[in-house]
């Protein structure tokens, strides 16, 4: 596909190719990452952007041995074709649209676990009822919601970013599990005080998800993890094993295989439902494959509210 870009009298970019090439390797701060973001040769991505270059007649990336960042153009250049892509992607959303033929590649990116507990079990359904969508499923161990790469991600806790729309398809309750052979070693904590003398195991908390916070009378930084990973799922299996006390997803439990292995800690302290949201760029007509599949997971969730909204009571 060609784009004509005109500045002054003299014609600059006769492909639009190049133009996204380089709108990845902006976004990816590499080569190598755009190259693998594209699925093209190193060597293809570059000769795109040299190309890219010699039509502007100014350089637009500065390489210092593999560390790729923006010259001052290449920064100013970055901005508009940005822009000019989202209008691109617009209008054809706009063509689909007007169409309702929901079709195309989706990407879609999750954390962890929420993929795989929330997302993987409803994908084979969702490309069954719509076949002409493909999707590719992008599992993070964090969300970086700067980059444009993605139609929709699914995330949980506070929105940080109001550029973006969303809307909120689940809430989840976390509760303090033990495995029953910890508590038959270490014993049953009688109060949230008495966790100080037992054995942690925790996460980084982003995005406001911190259970830790909504106790009163007692300090997060009081509670001292023995056992710190970054991921929800390895708390599920660390705690299984008996490493200690943690914060698990009640369906986590409820789905566990011997569901007498998990013991609910203190039931008395509650904390509240952790929202999860699916977020996507906000634009004046939603793409038909983003509407399809956050409607299909927010319905598909409320469906299964036995398994996830139960925890919310």
């Amino acid at each position: 596909m060609e784009l004509k870009v005109h500045m002054g009298e003299q014609l600059l970019i006769d492909d639009l190719n190049q133009l996204r090439v380089f709108a990845e390797v902006a976004r990816a701060a590499g080569i190598t990452g755009a190259a693998k973001r594209l699925g093209k040769p190193k060597s293809t991505v570059s000769r795109d952007v040299a190309r890219l270059e010699s039509s502007l007649g100014t350089p637009l990336l500065a390489r210092n041995g593999r560390r790729v960042v923006l010259t001052e153009a290449g920064v100013l250049f970055a901005e508009r074709a940005f822009r000019i892509l989202a209008e691109i992607d617009e209008a054809t959303d706009a063509v689909a649209s007007a169409t309702e033929t929901a079709r195309g590649v989706l990407t879609v990116q999750a954390t962890y676990w929420l993929g795989h507990s929330l997302l993987i079990p409803l994908l084979p359904k969702f490309l069954t009822h719509f076949p002409k969508i493909d999707v590719v499923l992008e599992l993070k161990d964090f969300a970086n919601l700067s980059t444009h790469d993605w139609d929709v991600q699914i995330t949980a806790g506070t929105l940080a970013d109001s550029s973006f729309a969303a809307r909120r398809v689940a809430e989840i309750n976390l509760r303090l599990y033990a495995s029953s052979g910890y508590i038959a070693r270490c014993g049953t904590p009688q109060s949230f005080a008495d966790l100080i003398k037992h054995e942690i195991v925790d996460k980084h908390w982003a995005n406001g998800t911190s259970p830790w916070v909504n106790f009163t009378g007692m300090q997060p930084a009081a509670i001292k993890p023995r056992l710190l990973v970054n991921d929800m799922i390895a708390i599920l299996h660390a705690v299984r094993e008996g490493a200690g006390i943690g914060w698990i997803p009640s369906f986590f439990a409820e789905q566990a295989e011997d569901v007498n292995s998990l013991i609910h800690i203190l039931p008395e302290f509650k904390v509240e439902p952790m929202p999860v949201f699916a977020i996507f760029p906000r634009r004046r007509i939603v793409s038909p494959k983003v509407r399809a599949f956050v409607d299909f997971v927010a319905e598909s969730l409320a469906i299964q509210a036995p398994v996830y909204r139960s925890l919310v009571k």
